[in-house]
């Protein structure tokens, strides 16, 4: 029995989880096994995005942006040459174009691979393209979670600190708070765009109760003047000027209704949209 354990135990591999942050470009958490070591790039014709690979759809990535894998009790990060970048807790590993050394990680640690690229489309408009963000999770083989050391030295990781590893997770949190206040400060824009739409619909749908008074009352007005003419012309000729009075007032009618029912209709949309921008600012 002993012995059976002690085999699984041999064929059981490292694990490390890739969990998406907020402000990462979407991607479905990864559950990638080192039994050997796993290329970090992006997606191509031949390597496809997967739950248990490191390839991402994600265009600011390069083909072969980095190595990750499980060497001697403990897991390696390397940047192998990529255009925009590999980064563990903000730290950037090499310059562009660069292979990095390998530099042990652990988990709980804020891998980045690049950096968000504008660029402009067709049409002239702005397009940010996100870079993938994630906490990494790390496992030996035996099942235990390879977490830093409660206090590092200068021996065994050069430049760090337990206090330095906080204040990289706080800027990280700072970064996260920044993206979401941004979100939020678009909907609030598009919402105060919406209620000035809303009251520039009220106003005009005021303006059509004014205009459908003021063709009410000539409508009024012409009515009493087909009344005076009758009493002093002949038939024919009243006849003439009632059809010609007739068309008039079905001419202001229908205006009036359709000027009415437009103005109706947009302030109808506008209130929805408002209603509906609201009750997503009310999820946030």
């Amino acid at each position: 029995m002993v012995d059976g354990e002690e085999s699984m135990r041999q064929t059981m591999s490292a694990l490390a989880i890739l969990s998406c942050r907020p402000n990462s470009h979407p991607f479905q958490e990864r559950h990638i096994s080192l039994h050997e070591p796993i290329k970090i790039g992006r997606s191509v014709a031949r390597a496809r995005p997967s739950a248990s690979n490191g390839i991402f759809d994600c265009k600011v990535l390069s083909r072969h942006h980095a190595m990750l894998w499980y060497e001697a009790g403990k897991f390696y990060l390397q940047d192998t040459k990529s255009s925009n970048g590999t980064f563990i807790d903000n730290q950037r590993l090499c310059k562009g174009g660069e292979e990095s050394p390998a530099r042990e990680i652990y988990s709980g640690s804020v891998i980045q691979f690049g950096v968000e690229v504008m660029e402009n489309n067709r049409r002239g408009e702005k397009i940010t393209h996100g870079c993938i963000v994630a906490t990494i999770t790390l496992y030996h083989p035996d099942g235990r979670e390879a977490k830093p050391a409660p206090y590092l030295t200068g021996e065994n990781q050069p430049g760090f600190s337990l206090q330095t590893q906080d204040l990289y997770q706080l800027a990280q949190y700072l970064q996260e708070a920044l993206h979401r206040e941004k979100m939020l400060e678009q909907k609030l824009l598009a919402l105060q765009q919406l209620v000035h739409n809303t009251q520039e619909a009220s106003e005009s749908g005021w303006q059509a109760l004014i205009d459908e008074d003021k063709l009410l009352s000539r409508l009024e007005m012409l009515e009493n003047q087909l009344h005076i003419y009758s009493k002093n012309h002949s038939e024919d000729t009243l006849r003439q000027e009632l059809q010609a009075l007739q068309e008039d007032k079905n001419k202001y009618e229908t205006t009036s209704k359709e000027s009415l029912r437009r103005v109706l209709q947009e302030k109808l949309e506008a209130v929805t949209k408002l209603s509906d921008l609201e009750q997503s600012l009310g999820n946030m």
